[in-house]
């Protein structure tokens, strides 16, 4: 399949711009929201047949503060699909602002097959100030959600050490 989608999130409940960018924000906000929105995402699309192809959080450069981490989220479902690509996307779009994300739809002739693409920030322009980018890629054969949040304080070693069991 071709290129997965970033979608980098840092959305919380429906109702506004509620997007965590302060210095409070913790990894398990961050994990929250964007399961948030991959959830809301698959809702408006498809609610059946995703598989997560990736959760994993990685260590960002420390800062005065201390260790910093970021979340990276990447989920695709490859089954056909409910109704069209621009309908689908179009749901997704309304559930991405109502979580305060400021969304572009774009169509990507370039790939194969061709693609609606759902981003913030714009498709194609880079990450948001924090490093966070979302992105949702819908075809008529397949979709793909990717998200990595922005840099929050917390500490790689017990975000990803194995629980102990007894």
């Amino acid at each position: 399949m071709s290129a997965l989608l970033v979608v980098l999130l840092t959305a919380c409940s429906p109702g506004g711009d509620q997007n965590s960018k302060g210095p409070d924000v913790t990894p398990e906000d961050v994990k929250a929201q964007i399961l948030d929105l991959y959830e809301a995402s698959a809702a408006a699309v498809a609610a059946e047949g995703w598989k997560v192809d990736d959760a994993s959080w990685l260590a960002c450069a420390d800062d005065s503060a201390g260790p910093r981490v970021k979340l990276s989220f990447a989920a695709s479902r490859s089954e056909p699909l409910p109704s069209a690509a621009a309908d689908l996307i179009a749901n997704a779009q309304k559930v991405w602002q109502e979580r305060g994300h400021d969304v572009t739809v774009e169509r990507d002739t370039n790939l194969t097959p061709p693609r609606w693409i759902l981003s913030d920030p714009p498709y194609l322009t880079g990450t948001e100030p924090d490093g966070s980018y979302y992105l949702l890629d819908v075809s008529d054969r397949a979709v793909y959600f990717q998200a990595t949040s922005a840099c929050v304080p917390g500490d790689i070693f017990e975000l990803t050490s194995p629980t102990p069991t007894q």
